[in-house]
């Protein structure tokens, strides 16, 4: 009988370093930290989901230092934090990027591919509950992250402005999810 308790507390013990150590990291990850780290005096400007077909397929987050996101959204560091709902394979990410860049005519087409395949290279497969995010810093390029740990850049800004464009232009395909995201810009 004396082995009893002693078992119950093992097995406690287990049980908590088990769930422990098979938490998800994207538990752990504060998107704020990581825009105040990459963009000094950054706050949350605005945050909204997007769905399609009924879908919920990712929450966003958008933070900048500036106090306005506006028109000229494109002169600013900014910071867009995407946490996944749903699985995705790298090569949708891409192509969904690559679909709304064009969409929005921004650049040429051999800068668009020429992006699309650094992003390739850049962008993992994501899993729901994970995050990837984007730092635009002008004159520095774009960063991103997984999880709250550098995965790439790409360099010049007119990849970050295209690449924020596909939520942050009014022309977007996502207009309510825009609204929401520069939703405390007056």
């Amino acid at each position: 009988m004396a082995t009893r308790p002693a078992f119950s507390a093992w097995l406690r013990t287990a049980c908590f370093l088990a769930a422990v150590a098979t938490a998800p990291a994207a538990l752990a990850f504060d998107a704020g930290q990581l825009a105040s780290q990459e963009v000094p005096a950054a706050h949350l400007i605005g945050h909204g989901s997007f769905t399609r077909l009924g879908f919920h397929l990712y929450d966003a987050a958008l933070f900048s230092g500036t106090d306005r996101v506006s028109t000229n959204w494109g002169t600013h560091p900014l910071v867009l934090d995407l946490r996944y709902a749903r699985s995705f394979k790298s090569h949708t990410l891409v192509q969904r990027s690559l679909i709304e860049m064009n969409k929005l005519q921004v650049a040429t087409d051999e800068e668009r591919q020429r992006w699309a395949d650094e992003l390739a290279r850049i962008l993992p497969d994501v899993s729901a509950g994970q995050h990837l995010t984007g730092v635009f810093r002008p004159g520095d390029g774009t960063r991103f992250f997984s999880d709250g740990k550098l995965i790439g850049q790409i360099a010049g800004d007119a990849f970050g402005r295209a690449f924020f464009a596909i939520w942050l232009d009014p022309r977007t395909s996502a207009p309510d999810l825009r609204a929401e995201l520069i939703s405390d810009a007056h």
